[in-house]
């Protein structure tokens, strides 16, 4: 009897977990696609400038769903998303430093603006700040 009991969990615990599993399948497709194209300065600690870099990143934009992905990796960290602006944090690891970065994205001008922090592996390096500002256009 109580492996019955048991086995009726088990066989209601997957059941349940397959059924009200994770509901939203992003269609990509169906998303507009956003590049922003920015100038990226790096600083010291103090202050003092190690590099400016021009970058870029295409986001697609779930309007629907209030979801933001960079190519077809979800930012899980959105702080607001509505038709005037979308701001998100974002981590990002590599093998040398971990990048912690707070991003807006003006929808009404189409202006991107992005502070960060790089904590380096290596101490000789420290830790630096990263100011980012730049333009957005619809690709799709």
């Amino acid at each position: 009897m109580k492996k019955k009991v048991l086995y009726s969990v088990i066989y209601l615990f997957v059941f349940t977990s397959a059924v009200f599993g994770y509901g939203y399948i992003p269609d990509f497709s169906k998303m507009r696609e956003l590049r922003c194209d920015f100038e990226e300065t790096i600083y010291n600690q103090d202050n003092s400038i190690v590099t400016q870099n021009d970058r870029f990143k295409i986001f697609k934009i779930d309007d629907l769903n209030k979801k933001i992905f960079i190519n077809k990796e979800p930012i899980d960290k959105i702080l607001y998303f509505e038709n005037d602006k979308i701001e998100f944090t974002l981590q990002s690891m590599t093998d040398e430093f971990i990048e912690m970065s707070k991003t807006t994205i003006n929808r009404t001008n189409l202006q991107y603006s992005s502070t960060s922090t790089i904590t380096y592996d290596n101490q000789i390096f420290g830790t630096r700040y990263t100011k980012s500002t730049g333009t957005c256009r619809f690709i799709k």
